[in-house]
């Protein structure tokens, strides 16, 4: 825990090596620490920036999902994937402010988030230690101007990890099985020997053979069909294997840079590599890497400003707001 804490968000490496070994302790509080300080390093990081995070997420659901595990380390399994997806993937633990001073609130919630033992409701102090990795830009009104910003790194690198997909069970057909002719024949030549039927009953079984012998030459010519299809399928797949315009569309490089904008994610790994597009309206009052609210400046005072819709909040809405209902249409009262 005290690695986890000391390391939180930064994805170290050497502090990952050190705890990877006790996943599998034989200590069952161990393993909950473990599973808890693993979640807090890597928190919003993906495969690009440390390697490690595809291996934890895939040990986090088999200890949750494993019912014969012991309960305390299901519980650590659960806090850790709940860290690791903390915020809906857009928050971070930090001790830290932007300036680099102590920040009190986080480092008391991480205080008695680590007493859940006693009292497993102290793990909801964890919020306290979270804060957003977002950049919004406010103008002199302190309104959110169009700006457009680039992160000169890989989409990828930054983005939102996969969701993860619920397995179908595929579920498998009977396939009847053939008699063939060969036993048929073999059985009647079994009951002429025997004796122990009549003619009739010969006869009958005889019907019976010839109807499974049509059964045999119906899918065997199935069978065929089905082979010059999927022989029709191959080589249409083999051409277009050939089709240059098809190895293009698989071969598409991914972008060096993309360009975000106001207001928009950026984590704490992506700030170092933000810029603004040259010849750009607005310039920051600080440098855009410390990310945040950030305030600029507009160069262009006598041009039109264009600035963000702002989307209507959801939640319940005053009496006063709703729309009056009509009155009642005019109707006779009888009192009998």
């Amino acid at each position: 825990m005290a690695l986890g804490l000391a390391c939180a968000g930064t994805g170290n490496r050497e502090a990952i090596a050190v705890l990877e070994p006790m996943l599998n302790d034989a200590v069952n509080y161990v393993r909950q620490g473990v599973l808890i300080a693993s979640a807090l390093i890597c928190i919003q990081h993906t495969e690009a920036t440390c390697p490690k995070v595809k291996m934890f997420r895939e040990h986090y659901m088999k200890v949750i999902s494993d019912k014969h595990d012991d309960i305390m380390a299901k519980f650590g399994a659960i806090l850790a994937h709940g860290i690791l997806d903390a915020g809906g993937r857009n928050v971070t633990v930090s001790l830290l402010t932007r300036s680099g001073q102590n920040d009190t609130m986080s480092v008391v919630g991480l205080l008695v988030f680590t007493q859940f033992w006693y009292w497993f409701p102290f793990s909801l102090f964890l919020s306290l230690a979270f804060s957003p990795t977002c950049l919004v830009t406010l103008n002199q009104d302190l309104k959110m101007p169009n700006v457009d910003y680039i992160s000169n790194a890989p989409p990828s690198v930054f983005a939102y990890p996969p969701a993860l997909v619920d397995k179908k069970e595929e579920k498998k057909e009977k396939v009847e099985t053939v008699v063939l002719s060969i036993t048929a024949k073999q059985k009647k030549r079994d009951l002429e020997k025997k004796g122990e039927k009549t003619d009739e009953a010969v006869a009958m079984e005889t019907d019976s053979d010839e109807k499974k012998v049509t059964t045999a030459t119906t899918t065997d010519e199935d069978n065929k069909s089905k082979k010059d299809v999927d022989d029709k399928d191959k080589m249409a797949s083999v051409e277009k294997k050939d089709d240059p315009t098809a190895l293009s569309n698989k071969k598409e490089k991914e972008p060096d840079s993309e360009i975000l904008h106001n207001p928009t994610r950026v984590v704490k790994a992506q700030q170092r590599v933000l810029s603004l597009p040259k010849g750009s309206r607005y310039q920051p009052i600080k440098d855009i890497t410390h990310a945040g609210i950030l305030l600029v400046k507009d160069t262009q005072m006598n041009e039109p400003e264009t600035l963000v819709e702002l989307a209507k909040a959801g939640g319940p809405t005053k009496e006063e707001d709703l729309p009056e209902p009509p009155p009642p249409e005019p109707f006779e009262y009888r009192d009998e």
